[in-house]
């Protein structure tokens, strides 16, 4: 390397772009907020959002139509805290069969226990996702690998 190079401050070095950072890929939409509760119920675990800042009941209701749709079409949705599937907490993965419908109070999605998977896995799973809210974690919707909403409690 040159010596006129060595010294040039890294402000003045080239950059694409005319200067701007370089081209990133982005999603096509931005992850939705909303508020997140969770319960167990007698056929499985009972999530219940509520819009959160900036996600009105109409976006809520095209975002339940959306997941149900590409639920119909194979694609599995499940929820993750900090890149880790919240389904993992038994030791093992598991995806449970999962209904969302729409409320007065906003979207409510039933997930239901399938295959090995027991009430008492899922128990643990709802624990825990509501132990994480309450310390101020968010849980993220995915479907597919695309964050889809950002539940806080």
């Amino acid at each position: 390397m040159s010596a006129a190079m060595t010294s040039m401050p890294m402000s003045s070095m080239p950059m694409m772009n005319g200067g701007a950072m370089p081209a990133m890929p982005m999603a096509m939409m931005m992850p939705m907020s909303c508020r997140m509760t969770c319960e167990m119920t007698q056929q499985g675990m009972m999530c219940m959002m509520m819009p959160g800042e900036g996600t009105t009941m109409d976006m809520m209701k095209d975002m339940c139509t959306m997941l149900t749709s590409m639920m119909a079409n194979g694609m599995s949705c499940m929820m993750t805290c900090a890149g880790m599937p919240m389904m993992s907490c038994c030791g093992m993965a598991m995806m449970p069969t999962m209904k969302c419908e729409m409320t007065r109070q906003g979207m409510s999605c039933m997930m239901m226990p399938t295959g090995m998977m027991s009430m008492d896995m899922l128990k643990m799973c709802c624990d825990m996702m509501t132990q994480m809210m309450n310390c101020g974690m968010p849980m993220t919707m995915m479907c597919g690998s695309m964050p889809m909403m950002v539940c806080t409690h």
